[in-house]
């Protein structure tokens, strides 16, 4: 494990180095100040405003920086010819994946610790008191960034053109997002037979990415998730990205590199 450490340790200084994760952080904060702007109708309602346009900032730009780093990683690789020199060590090619995928989860991870702190320190300014329940939104959303992750080194060890793999993990993304939709129209009788049983499948395989947006819920002050069903999360998002990552080591190990 100390080369995956290693190789994880590498990634996470390329991508800080990088513009992909300065760019994300600006935009973060300017839809959090364009939130507060159309939220001053009234405190209560400007306060809400920001944290709900906050956390789905900090989930859209952690998941733009997902697909757009994860699409890139290997493909910067092959550039700089810097996958020749690593592979020809005695390191395996499970290490280099997994090194990548804990060096991007890493990078992503801490940087929706910088953003949320970010918008925490906003939020002080108008309430007086920090907001701890936003930071179990954070957790939910740092799941699903997870299995994003995984999903883009899978389709990176696939494809190797930034732009195809960046198009099926977004893909992906947006899927999982609406997945929900595939049971509604079999249980509304709009699809049936062949069809429903290929929805049904769909669904099934699909990652449950909705399941996990708890946003609303701790913003507006709903039924606020339980531990229980953080653990089941927690459990069912770490499990997903692992069955990626098997199959992008499987589909790694037979590609051949000219």
């Amino acid at each position: 494990m100390d080369k995956v450490f290693a190789i994880s340790i590498t990634t996470y200084r390329e991508l800080v180095r990088g513009q992909v994760l300065y760019t994300a952080l600006f935009v973060t904060a300017a839809l959090v100040l364009v939130a507060s702007a159309f939220g001053s109708v009234s405190i209560g309602d400007q306060i809400l405003v920001i944290k709900d346009f906050g956390l789905f900032s900090i989930s859209l730009s952690s998941v733009a920086f997902a697909v757009v780093a994860g699409a890139m990683l290997l493909r910067k690789e092959l550039e700089r010819k810097t996958i020749y020199n690593i592979l020809a060590k005695p390191v395996e090619r499970w290490e280099f994946v997994l090194g990548k995928f804990f060096g991007m989860a890493l990078t992503i991870g801490l940087t929706m610790s910088l953003m949320m702190a970010g918008l925490q320190a906003y939020l002080f300014l108008f309430e007086g008191h920090l907001d701890p329940a936003l930071w179990a939104a954070l957790y939910f959303y740092f799941l699903e960034v997870l299995i994003i992750c995984a999903a883009a080194m899978f389709f990176s060890s696939i494809v190797v053109t930034p732009l195809l793999s960046g198009l099926f993990t977004f893909g992906l993304f947006l899927a999982g997002r609406s997945v929900e939709y595939l049971l509604y129209f079999v249980q509304e009788g709009s699809v049936s037979g062949l069809a429903a049983s290929i929805c049904k499948g769909v669904y099934y395989l699909l990652p449950h990415l909705s399941s996990l947006q708890v946003g609303n819920e701790i913003v507006f002050g709903e039924s606020a998730p339980t531990a229980e069903f953080a653990g089941w999360c927690g459990l069912y998002a770490t499990s997903y990205a692992a069955v990626l990552l098997v199959l992008a080591i499987i589909f790694f190990r037979r590609k051949e590199f000219n």
